[in-house]
């Protein structure tokens, strides 16, 4: 790897989060990124009390007042936010408030693009890395978290990098300290973090069991893990105020929450699940419901093509691709976190978001297959050009750009055919849609229904999220949230199994079972709405 490579990444890392800046207007605010913004008000607070009166802002009392709210999250990602959020209020950087919250978010899809290829790049030609980057940034559900302003796309790309740093180490010393900031960086972002000691503990004895059946006198260094141990908690604490008292009690709290955490209710082939454990196969249907065939095939193809490298390259020095085991390594980044998911102990979570962290692994898996086909099959000879093995990557990608554009704006609706696509995952009981910001598809129905204000009954959308749409001017400010149907002008309902209830609430309320209108996707329902047929707030 060159700097032509990081050259090629960074502009990756530019493309990308310029594409997702002029796609962000689509997506109306989630559920979840509600409450981040809120936090990250609160934060923003405390920061400009920092330059106002320090002496104050470091008392306890100040910290809890600032801090208090969404505990149950580490702070990084949301002092980003809060860090934009403040430079928009400063200097207007950005069109609207939303994206001034989702930039940092949009960033860190930037960065893993390029870190995917950079890395890719150390071990494979340069067609599988661009490839195994291009594949993940065109996964339909993973483009549609890389606009928002939450932790999943910035987990990715912190354990990726941690994982590469950890790479690194273990053929130049001087990658050892880089290990615990990333680490730090990952547990500062999101509680995926805690599966990476694990996982590089189980890599790190496969090459030292290496090592002994070669009889190799230079034995590879462990002192990663002690970096991550004491580096990693210092970073976590240091960018969490909120633990800078009470810090071991509140660790504890905080990872008592997860370990306890509440469930969601989730469908999966027909049934909602509203405690576990759910089906071990969740994680691996959804992937393969979720991802461009092409691309899983790919990565199946690498992995094959790397089996000789898995049975034991002993004569490979350290420093050797090889030798580091990079597809063990892989391998274990990968399945660790669909095997979390599967166990029958884990809390029901939000869907593919939990197990995104093993994509970019999933990805640069396709890219070495990609150069296996290339490689096996003699493609540019066969032709006597060099530009077919391009193509052929190409092609490989335009399942995935396909189906990516096709599923904006609804990108958690959406499904490959596999599934039957769209309509085939709705006849197959799978989860629609959740966090209700699909509401943002419906705003240009509504301001033109209620041009002279009124109120909207808003089902799965949050308070804060509408507020949101009507800051950023997609909501006229005279468009209220009601708090019962009674006193709305419309009802919404976001078709999900566990609302099917708030459908007969609305019949029972409107005396109809006629919805006035349907936001359809590929034909399946997403949302109905109910018109009140007394016009308090029109007539």
């Amino acid at each position: 790897m060159n700097r032509r490579d990081h050259l090629i990444g960074a502009g990756l890392c530019v493309a990308y989060v310029l594409l997702l800046v002029g796609t962000a207007p689509d997506l109306a605010m989630s559920r979840d990124e509600s409450f981040y913004v809120h936090a990250a008000k609160s934060y923003a607070t405390w920061v400009s009390q920092i330059l106002s009166d320090p002496t104050l802002a470091f008392e306890r009392e100040s910290i809890d007042r600032a801090w208090a709210y969404n505990w149950e999250h580490p702070a990084w990602m949301k002092l980003s936010f809060a860090w934009s959020w403040l430079a928009q209020k400063h200097l207007a950087l950005f069109p609207n408030e939303s994206l001034a919250f989702r930039f940092p978010g949009m960033l860190t899809a930037g960065l893993l693009l390029w870190l995917i290829y950079a890395w890719g790049a150390s071990v494979m030609r340069r067609q599988g890395a661009l490839f195994a980057a291009l594949a993940f940034a065109l996964m339909p559900r993973v483009f549609y978290h890389s606009h928002l302003a939450c932790f999943d796309i910035p987990i990715a790309f912190f354990i990726t990098l941690t994982a590469y740093s950890y790479w690194r180490a273990l053929a130049d010393s001087r990658w050892v300290p880089f290990v615990g900031l990333a680490f730090g960086l990952a547990l500062a972002t999101k509680h995926n973090s805690w599966l990476l000691p694990g996982i590089f503990l189980v890599h790190f004895l496969w090459i030292r069991r290496d090592e002994a059946r070669a009889a190799r006198i230079d034995r590879s260094s462990i002192a990663w893990l002690p970096s991550m141990l004491i580096v990693g908690p210092l970073v976590l604490i240091g960018t969490w105020p909120w633990l800078w008292h009470d810090t071991w009690s509140r660790l504890l709290r905080y990872a008592s929450f997860h370990l306890r955490h509440v469930h969601y209710t989730y469908e999966y082939l027909g049934i909602s699940y509203f405690e576990p454990p759910l089906p071990v196969s969740v994680p691996f249907v959804m992937t393969l419901f979720t991802v461009s065939l092409t691309v899983l095939a790919l990565s199946l193809l690498g992995l094959y093509h790397r089996r000789d490298a898995l049975r034991a390259p002993w004569r490979l020095k350290l420093g050797d691709v090889t030798g580091r085991r990079t597809e063990v390594l892989w391998l274990g980044c990968m399945l660790a976190p669909m095997l979390a998911i599967a166990l029958p102990t884990s809390p029901i979570f939000g869907g593919t978001k939990h197990w995104i962290t093993a994509y970019p692994f999933l990805a640069l898996f396709a890219g070495w297959g990609l150069v296996a086909i290339i490689e096996r099959s003699e493609l540019e000879a066969w032709a006597g050009l060099r530009w077919p093995s391009w193509a052929f990557a190409v092609l490989c990608l335009l399942p995935g750009a396909a189906e990516t554009a096709h599923s904006h704006p609804f990108g958690l609706s959406h499904y490959t055919p596999i599934a039957g696509g769209v309509p085939g995952a709705a006849d197959l009981g799978m989860n629609r849609q959740f966090w209700g910001f699909t509401t943002g598809s419906l705003a240009t129905w509504i301001s033109s229904k209620l041009s002279e204000g009124g109120s909207v009954w808003i089902c799965d959308t949050t308070n804060g999220a509408w507020a949101m749409m009507q800051r950023d001017g997609l909501i006229p400010s005279n468009v209220g949230v009601a708090s019962s149907m009674g006193s709305a002008d419309f009802v919404l309902v976001h078709h999900e199994a566990h609302f099917n209830e708030v459908d007969y609430q609305a019949w029972v309320a409107y005396g109809s079972v006629q919805p006035v209108f349907v936001l359809r996707y590929d034909g399946v329902p997403i949302i109905s709405v109910y018109e009140n047929p007394i016009d308090t707030n029109r007539d």
